[in-house]
């Protein structure tokens, strides 16, 4: 398998991945209790960061 080929291949699996995200995120943004547990999830997730972060120093 030469370079142009791999990458090729590459290209094609990126474009897939791209397109199940982009139908994921339509279908996140079009149902509100979706919507509003990936919020939660995100906070979440920030807050646990920001906390870890400044229990460092």
């Amino acid at each position: 398998m030469d370079m142009e080929a791999l990458l090729g291949q590459l290209v094609l699996v990126s474009t897939q991945v791209l397109d199940i995200v982009a139908q994921v995120c339509t279908t996140i943004v079009a149902q509100p209790f979706l919507l509003l547990t990936t919020g939660i999830l995100l906070l979440g997730g920030a807050v646990g960061v920001v906390g870890r972060l400044l229990s460092r120093g």
